[in-house]
């Protein structure tokens, strides 16, 4: 294994472990095994491009995963939009169980989204990885246009989405073998982009709680 990925690895349990801003890069460094402190700013130069390069690693498979399902389904539901988002990444947890390794990958999004400049929501709408979720918010559009949502509502309903499969998904990788289920992410999240009843556009100044 090469330094770079050893350092990626270390990373992502540190960041998932101990969050992203608590860890330093010397600590990364060392416990990647790198006897030169300086080994990560080395390979990656800054605290912000070591996360881009994290995403780089993992989301390119789960991407790749996500283009192949919907390029294999001739008719596309919310269900179905909803079924590419989950189930790529619930797979991520799937390939570790069979590879006897532990994973962190779900546990660090997680962690990510709490901070506006890693939220994986929003850099999966600018990095090259991330074109499947903008295939994914396009098709969802389309697929809830006659629901008429406001774009305040449906902007907090995707946030929401986003929301529980990324920690429902983290718990399952903080404990293997209990959590929620693959099949109740998909139907939550299809029933929370589906239902045509909405309050006034929360994002909307005359708005009121």
């Amino acid at each position: 294994m090469s330094a770079r990925i050893r350092i990626l690895e270390a990373a992502e349990r540190r960041f998932a472990e101990d969050g992203i801003e608590a860890v330093s890069l010397r600590q990364i460094a060392a416990d990647s095994g790198q006897r030169n402190t300086s080994a990560v700013a080395y390979h990656f130069g800054t605290r912000d491009a070591l996360v881009g390069a994290l995403y780089e690693h993992r989301m390119g498979p789960i991407n790749a995963r996500r283009l192949e399902f919907l390029a294999a389904q001739a008719g596309r539901d919310v269900r179905t939009y909803v079924r590419a988002l989950v189930e790529p990444l619930a797979e991520t947890l799937t390939d570790a169980e069979k590879a006897g390794r532990p994973s962190w990958y779900l546990r660090f999004l997680a962690e990510a989204m709490r901070y506006p400049e890693y939220d994986p929501a929003s850099l999966a709408l600018e990095r090259p990885e991330g074109s499947s979720i903008r295939a994914l918010i396009s098709g969802l559009q389309a697929a809830t246009g006659q629901l008429r949502l406001p774009p305040g509502v449906y902007a907090e309903r995707m946030r929401l989405v986003a929301l529980l499969v990324i920690t429902s998904l983290a718990d399952r990788e903080r404990h293997p073998g209990a959590g929620v289920g693959t099949e109740t992410l998909v139907a939550a999240g299809a029933a929370i982009l589906s239902d045509p009843t909405h309050p006034a556009d929360p994002m909307h100044p005359t708005h009121k709680e």
